[in-house]
């Protein structure tokens, strides 16, 4: 049932509102991509949400990854990315307007096949006020399977 509450029984709270290009580009937390975190605890005070943007420039591909600790979500605004999902690397080609989920314990990438375009996509990690939070751990890999041969002619 749909609830109404006067606006002086609401908590106090304030919004922020900011360009990404207020924010310092991460450019070591996942080699490979320029990262732009947004929305977090040192941002704006976030508490159960971290938010970011990236640019994944052509030819590159981050590590592959886990966050222990979060859902990841991303949202594919420009390019057409490889996401590798799983521990067997599986691809799959995305485009503008894709949504990706990963719960937690997922092990993902992405890498950017072109040549001459960027990748541009937007990211959350859900219920964590930060990337450290987050427990992202990366894939040590044990042999020759990541970055998956010919991953860039897929």
């Amino acid at each position: 049932m749909t609830k109404y509450m006067r606006i002086d029984e609401l908590p106090v709270s304030k919004a922020r509102i900011a360009h990404h290009s207020e924010f310092a580009v991460d450019t070591q937390y996942e080699k490979g991509l320029n990262i732009e975190f947004g929305v977090n605890d040192q941002t704006c005070g976030a508490k159960r949400i971290t938010t970011g943007h990236t640019v994944i420039p052509p030819g590159s591909i981050n590590e592959r990854h886990v966050h222990l600790n979060a859902e990841a979500v991303m949202y594919i605004i420009k390019g057409n990315p490889i996401i590798f999902v799983g521990p067997e690397a599986k691809p799959y080609k995305a485009k503008p307007g894709t949504f990706v989920y990963c719960p937690e314990g997922v092990i993902h990438g992405i890498g950017n096949p072109s040549k001459t375009e960027e990748v541009e996509l937007v990211f959350s990690y859900g219920g964590v006020p930060n990337k450290e939070a987050a427990g992202t751990v990366f894939i040590k890999e044990t042999d020759d399977t990541y970055p998956p041969k010919n991953w860039d002619k897929t």
